[in-house]
């Protein structure tokens, strides 16, 4: 068994200054977690306590049902893979590979053995031979992944690894990594602040800023619940569109959209009850042409129009009712609120746009930006 326990970790670089709030976490055995921020979250530094690098302020952590808190990062069995390869460049790829076993001094006979099954587990037999500098940096990241894998530890810790790598190459070696992740059946911590890599690779992604945890749970779950407007904004490739919101007379108004409270769903009804502000996010992808019976409209001019493949991100310019200055993009970690997105085909060329949205994907949060009715979720 691998699995990981987290119990009020925490760790400061100065006082009043957490870098990681007091932390817990339970990792099955085998489970691929994502810890995803923007820069500075903690990502990081809760992988570098995990394996000894450094000190943890307070807590415990336990692997395998042993407690590894104050243990020498040698005596955990993680293996840690870096952004940057940490490769030898004088040595072969064979070499490196083996490294970690002749300082452990294994013997020769199962050095091999073992280079031989790592090299073949990762395609990486035709260039054994060869030293870093003549590999490319999808290659280079499958060695250092061979590297961390002979030693055969209980976890491994990768820290945003295909950072390096171009578009291409990042989807390409990021499907390598979920696959041999579930053929070897390891458990994973994987720090990323790329969406897609925390969407598509994860078992559960664990949402951090400023060395809090605003939200864990199952991608799509936390996806279609956000805890807050952090969340919703920050774990999507495209950001929802928010904005504040008014109930008037039994109405809820965005200035450029209204709807009737009784067109919305009753548990979204009933979350807004006795509430006279609230923040409302809408996917773009939610939004379509509006047709003559749609409840919830928005009136909009398209300002830019950008193309991708035979669809097009429009960004619209539509009226919105007041805020307090800078108090969304404290919320959501985002400045761009003055404009609205819609994902469209690549057929739309008005100007002037009716778009419709289905009331029960209006998402609902309250002033601090916690999530409010159905759409809301738990922080783990």
């Amino acid at each position: 068994m691998s699995d990981l326990i987290l119990r009020g970790v925490s760790r400061s670089y100065a006082p009043g200054a957490p870098a990681l709030a007091p932390f817990d976490l339970a990792v099955r055995s085998g489970e691929l977690i994502v810890l995803v921020g923007p820069s500075g979250c903690g990502k990081s530094t809760l992988l570098k306590l995990i394996a000894g690098l450094e000190p943890a302020d307070a807590g415990r952590i336990a692997l395998g049902g042993r407690d590894i808190t104050r243990a020498e990062p040698r005596d955990r069995r993680i293996a840690m893979v870096f952004q940057n390869y940490a490769l030898y460049p004088h040595l072969s790829v064979a070499e490196n590979l083996a490294y970690p076993l002749r300082r452990a001094r294994v013997s020769r006979a199962e050095i091999a053995a073992k280079v031989s099954a790592t090299a073949a587990q990762l395609r990486l037999e035709p260039y054994l031979d060869r030293r870093p500098a003549q590999l490319s940096g999808g290659q280079k990241q499958r060695v250092a992944m061979g590297r961390a894998m002979i030693r055969e530890p209980d976890l491994f810790l990768l820290d945003e690894p295909l950072s390096n790598l171009d578009a291409a190459l990042r989807a390409h070696v990021r499907a390598e990594i979920a696959e041999l992740q579930r053929r070897l059946g390891v458990t994973m911590l994987y720090v990323t602040h790329d969406q897609v890599e925390a969407q598509t690779l994860a078992d559960r992604v664990v949402v951090l800023r400023d060395g809090a945890v605003q939200q864990v749970g199952p991608p799509r779950e936390v996806h279609a619940r956000p805890a807050n407007l952090f969340v919703a904004s920050f774990l999507a490739v495209v950001p929802p569109n928010v904005a504040p919101g008014r109930i008037v007379d039994g109405t809820l108004d965005l200035g450029a959209m209204q709807v009737a409270l009784d067109d919305l769903p009753d548990e979204m009804a009933a979350a807004l009850a006795g509430r006279d502000e609230v923040y409302v996010a809408i996917r773009p992808e939610a939004l379509s042409p509006a047709g003559p019976a749609d409840p919830a409209v928005l009136c909009a001019r398209a300002r830019r129009r950008e193309f991708v493949g035979r669809t097009q991100q429009v960004q619209l310019e539509a009226r919105r009712l007041p805020d307090l200055p800078g108090r969304l993009e404290r919320l959501t970690g985002r400045r761009d609120h003055e404009t609205m997105l819609w994902i469209a085909d690549d057929r739309s060329r008005e100007d002037a746009l009716r778009l419709a949205c289905r009331p029960e994907e209006l998402m609902l949060f309250d002033l601090d930006g916690a999530a409010l009715g159905p759409h809301g979720g738990g922080l783990v």
